[in-house]
């Protein structure tokens, strides 16, 4: 029994150490993000007066975009596409990591409709096989620690310690060398190692990404409940709608399937056409969210459903054309956008509105509906509760249409 205590100590202090690193790499990669947005989208448009800059810069990115995988591959990889492989047994290669890791901030600097999960959970995933590759010599079950620094990367990055561990476990049924109950402590004690470090250095040096907070639910009466159902609803066939352009995207793109730069090329000029004029159709969404949150009701219902529904459609055009990354983050800023616009809509509270749409639109494409519920609670407040349930779950139990040829998980 002590031998197995003194084992489980050294693997706490071992996980609690990889988590603060993991931590401070995240915040390193999203404060390099956010500087190279700000000077690209900031401080060189103060002092060129283009209409057209959005186009030019979107497709240069494209042009890089599309030479770095041509050089190095098809980096990075999708989020589920590694925690897939992962779970299965196999290696990810940790040779490559500043190739990952260039990979992941070109599309995002340059104003692509996606996230930075993807791309920061391929360079940690890596890096976590190199930390247990070199420290077989010690402990048997280090094979397991890279399941555990991505569900400390996916809690950074997302600000939620819960978000971190259910996304990993929710539907993970494979045997596992470390006991189940020391594996959700260790699962704890690196996503906690992960957030102090992440903001350890965003509190002292600054940068790191906030989707904002949405204030309280004011009213939760009849029409609330009434319209609860049909919210979910209409945010989960957003949901199927996503998958719908994906098909799309993916029949349309097929002549130009082995043509790396050109299809990386078109995205640039697709993202940055589009987005001289609609700019919120540009980016994850998590810098502009707090835009939304103040200046909704100014944007008007055409514009925000307008937006929404394009933002669903670029960050499908951004993923199969080559610009890869994460779609969390853009999903959930359509959702919010769509929820708004129901919300001028009809007479009901507003925040009550978006949490319906916003859960039942991202409970219909990441199908965990735990996991949404505890990622969006970071946002919403706690009397959002029982609305982020009933749209995650109605969300996610709708299927996605065959005829779409499409995997559910994608």
């Amino acid at each position: 029994m002590w031998l197995e205590m003194k084992k489980n100590l050294v693997m706490i202090l071992v996980v609690g150490f990889l988590g603060g690193i993991i931590g401070g790499i995240t915040w390193l990669i999203l404060f390099l993000l956010n500087h190279g947005i700000e000077i690209i989208w900031h401080v060189i448009p103060e002092n060129i007066n283009l209409t057209v800059y959005p186009l030019v810069v979107c497709a240069l990115g494209g042009v890089l975009v599309g030479l770095w995988e041509k050089r190095f591959g098809p980096y990075p990889r999708e989020l589920s596409e590694i925690m897939a492989e992962v779970k299965s047994g196999e290696k990810v290669p940790y040779n490559n990591l500043h190739i990952v890791g260039m990979a992941a901030l070109l599309p995002l600097v340059f104003g692509g409709s996606l996230g930075p999960e993807a791309g920061l959970s391929g360079v940690i995933v890596g890096l976590c096989f190199w930390f247990s590759d070199k420290l077989k010599f010690a402990l048997a079950e280090v094979d397991e620690i890279a399941e555990i620094g991505m569900a400390a990367t996916i809690g950074v990055i997302f600000n939620s310690p819960l978000f971190g561990f259910v996304n990993q476990i929710e539907d993970d049924g494979s045997v596992k060398k470390i006991p189940k109950n020391t594996k959700i402590l260790l699962y704890f004690v690196g996503i906690l190692g992960g957030l102090g470090a992440y903001r350890l250095l965003s509190h002292a040096i600054g940068g790191g990404p906030g989707l904002g907070n949405f204030p309280e639910i004011k009213t939760l009466g009849t029409n609330e409940w009434t319209l609860v159902i049909p919210l979910a609803l209409a945010g989960s066939l957003l949901g199927m709608l996503y998958f719908i352009f994906k098909s799309i995207v993916k029949k349309a793109i097929h002549p130009l399937k082995d043509k790396v730069v050109v299809k990386a090329v078109v995205a640039g000029v697709i993202l940055g056409g589009v987005g001289i004029f609609l700019p919120y159709t540009m980016f994850s969404g998590e810098h502009q969210m707090t835009g939304l949150m103040t200046g909704w009701e100014s944007i008007g219902v055409g514009l925000l459903f307008v937006t929404a529904i394009v933002k669903l459609l670029i960050t499908n055009i951004c993923l199969e054309l080559g610009w890869r990354g994460g779609h969390i983050f853009p999903v959930i800023f359509s959702g919010a956008a769509i929820g708004y616009a129901f919300a001028i809509l009809l007479p009901i509270d507003p925040i009550f509105c978006v949490a319906v749409v916003a859960s039942g639109l991202t409970g219909a494409i990441l199908r965990k509906p735990l996991a949404v519920i505890l990622l969006l609670l970071i946002m919403f407040p706690l009397s959002a509760i029982i609305p982020l349930v009933i749209g995650a779950v109605i969300g996610s139990a709708i299927p996605v249409p065959g005829f779409l040829g499409l995997d559910q998980t994608e």
